[in-house]
Order: structure tokens, then sequence, then C-alpha cells
């Protein structure tokens, strides 16, 4: 605080300047004052001392809170933001000009993995911006118990992994005096990483159905993880697109996988953004399900608008009829940005997604017996699917971390882009299928 001035004018009989000073020796500035100018009047001693209590009041108050740590977003959610951090890659999948190969999850979802298809940023994959705190996986535990304090984040990255926490505190602008009661609560704080290593912050949305799995019990062995949770079942499963390559079935099935995610299609994210079919979608759906293995599929999506959006689900429902079989898994709609690189879509706003994902399930669930769901990482619910989307449908949710970081509810965790599996060659996202187990009657 600066020292309070007196102007000479305040005095003027006298003809007394002088300054109140804040801090330890005010007291005895005052006393020196009184004694050197020998003042009489009781009414500039009263002003001396009603200026004096003003001074050490103000600089008895308190300092201004710290405002929460988190680094300006850098915003770029790529799409292959890959969703899930790893497909990061996957925007890659397709070239730019001739709109090509979108990629495949791996690389299909650049954005979950740094694979091709999808440059998801970060789990924008699908990346997101602004950076503080993170919880891990778990509703509470992961939407950060410790509310109130920014939890530690260790930025080490071994496993990437960051300890994560949410913090709350009273609401921006609530009035001086106000009760608890009568101010709303601020919204919790997430910090998380996405799949380029980049730190955002984003609030947590408390109308979204939370997660509810103990981040305790995921554990990882030998390169799979699993959730030690005697309330679920967990599958292993996989997904694949032409990048891939030709397929062994069975001996992915003989290694203990039990499901898989099959691109069937893409679209382009050059300026044309032309749609393609996926050339192994057809041969993988056959042979997986003949394997044994329950599966489902996925398409790259690159549309701008509901018309774009239906013409892909249109695409869906053509390949899965071509290749008949009955899928076992949801149509899984998979939209992503571009990282680093120029996208189509990169300037898709939440709206226009709430309306593509809508459009795109329309046309798949009216002209079929199929169903959707969609394909998510943490940048994409921070910065895109909004909480009425995210609570209509189940979600396979891209994480490359140790733990899952989203505090919001999901049913198949896409976990790394680099699993090794029999009869795949070269690495492969690894994804788990998380069940409920039914409960005796």
């Amino acid at each position: 605080m600066q020292d309070l001035q007196v102007s000479p004018a305040l005095f003027s009989d006298s003809h007394v300047c002088f300054e109140l000073f804040s801090g330890r020796d005010v007291d005895m500035r005052f006393f020196r004052f009184v004694r050197h100018h020998r003042l009489q009047s009781v009414l500039v001693l009263l002003t001396c001392l009603a200026l004096l209590t003003a001074g050490c009041g103000s600089a008895s108050g308190s300092a201004p809170g710290n405002g929460k740590a988190g680094s300006p977003d850098t915003g770029t959610v790529s799409g292959s933001e890959s969703k899930n951090p790893s497909d990061a890659d996957e925007s890659t999948a397709g070239s730019k000009d001739d709109d090509k190969t979108a990629g495949s999850k791996s690389d299909d979802k650049a954005e979950s993995s740094k694979s091709d298809d999808k440059a998801e940023s970060s789990s924008d994959s699908k990346n997101s911006e602004d950076l503080e705190a993170a919880p891990a996986g778990g509703s509470n535990s992961s939407t950060g118990k410790d509310s109130g304090a920014q939890s530690n984040v260790s930025e080490e990255k071994a496993g990437k992994s960051a300890d994560t926490g949410l913090t709350s505190g009273p609401a921006a602008g609530a009035a001086v005096g106000s009760t608890d009661a009568e101010t709303a609560e601020e919204p919790r704080k997430l910090k998380y990483i996405d799949a380029w290593n980049e730190w955002h912050v984003m609030d947590v949305d408390p109308t979204v159905t939370e997660n509810i799995y103990d981040p305790g019990k995921w554990t990882e062995n030998d390169g799979l993880t699993t959730l030690e949770d005697d309330r679920y079942e967990v599958l292993q499963g996989v997904d694949v697109s032409e990048h891939q390559g030709y397929i062994d079935w069975n001996k992915v099935a003989e290694a203990g996988f039990r499901f898989a995610f099959i691109r069937i299609g893409y679209r382009g994210y050059g300026e044309a953004g032309n749609l393609y079919e996926d050339a192994t979608a057809v041969d993988n759906l056959r042979a997986a399900k003949a394997a044994g293995l329950q599966v489902g599929t996925y398409i790259f999506s690159q549309a701008l608008n509901e018309k774009e959006a239906r013409e892909e689900g249109a695409l869906a429902v053509r390949v899965i009829t071509e290749a008949g079989v009955e899928t076992d898994l949801p149509v899984m709609y998979d939209p992503e940005l571009i990282k680093d690189d120029w996208g189509r879509a990169n300037e898709i706003t939440r709206e226009q997604v709430s309306l593509n994902t809508a459009a795109f399930k329309d046309q798949v669930e009216n002209t079929s017996e199929l169903k959707v769901d969609i394909y998510s990482n943490l940048p994409w619910e921070h910065n895109y699917f909004d909480a009425a989307t995210m609570n209509q449908y189940q979600i396979w949710y891209a994480d490359y971390e140790k733990l899952p970081q989203t505090p919001y509810h999901f049913v198949w965790w896409q976990y790394t882009n680099e699993g090794h599996v029999p009869g795949i060659e070269g690495r492969v996202d690894l994804n788990l299928w998380v069940r409920e187990k039914k409960t005796a009657e």
C-alpha cells in the first residue's frame, strides 16, 4: 500500500504539513509529530488520530489471493487430435490434398493415438487448452476429492501420468459478506495433459454422468491394463484399420482379445473432404466375427455440417450391410481435428459438433438396427462435446496416461496406441471394455 499523504491545506491555521506512514513505526512517528509541533488544537489532534486509524487499517488489509496456476490454453485440439492422445497421427490419416487415407485409429486416431487417421490432438487427444491440475480417473478420487487445494501435479512424464486435482472455491464475483448458501459454487477445476504433452485446465461439468471407477484398482501387467474390481468384467480388445494391413484374427483371439472396433470409413481432411470406405473393413468384419470376437465399428469424421454427417452415417450402414455380419458393439462416431496441419474441420464449433453427432445418429439408427455411440478424449470433452451429448451416449474414451484422467463416464477405454498383439503386424491400439457384472437373482 502507498503512504497516505495529507495536504497542508487541511491544517492552514498552524501551517502544518505532515505524512502518515503505514508500518510498525507509525505510532512513534505520530508522537514525534505531536511533540515537535506542540499541537494545541483538539480538532487537529482528532483529525490526526482519524487519519492514523485509517492508515493502519489499510495496512493490515489482506493481500490479494493467488489465482489458479493454469497456463493458457494452447488450444490445439487436433483432430486426430487424436482424440486420444495417441492417434494424433491419424490425421495424418489421409493426405491433405487428396483427402486420402484418413488413417487408422491408431492411426486413425491421430487424435487418439498419434497414429494416423486422426490427428486428434492429445487426447485431443482431442487436445485442449489451459493447463492446470488433473485427476486421474475415478469419479470422486478422480475428480479430486481435495477440493480447495490444487493437487500437486507431478509433471514428470514417466508414464506421463500426472497427479491431478480438482479445486473449488467461492464463485467469482460473489458479493462480499454473502453466505455460502447465497453464493454459487465455483466449478471444480481439472488439470490434464494431452497426447502432445501439453497441459490444459477445464471446469468439470457436474451435470455430466461421472466416472465411478476406483482409480486405485487400475493395474498394468506386461503391457496390458485392466481394472481389478469384482464389480466389473473387463475384456481386452483392439481397434484397427487398413493401416494394420492383413490381420490373422484367429491368433488375435487365441491371445485373449475378445472384441474389436473396426474402421469402416473416413472422410479426408483436405478441402474436398472426400468420403472413403476403409479398404479392409469388410474383410476385417467377417474374419474377426468368424474368429469369435465381438465386433463394433467406427468412422473417422471430418463433417462440416449435418449433411456431411448423414453421408458418413449412410456409408457406415452400407459397409456393414455389405459385410453381412451382425455387429455386437455400436457404430462409433469419431469426429476429430487435425493437429500440426490444416484440417477442414479444425474450426468447428461445439454447437456444430452436437448437430453433426445427432444427424449421424439419426441417419444410422433410422435406416438400420445399428446403434450409435461416440469416441472421445478429454480435450474433446473439454471443448467440443456438450453435456447433453455426453449424457446421451456411451463413450469410447481415449487417453494414454497410466490412469484415465476424465471425470466423466465411459465404457471403453483406449489406453495405448503402442500395443503389440499376435496376428497383427506392428503397433496397434489396445482397449478395455468395462462391463458391470450381472448379479444373480
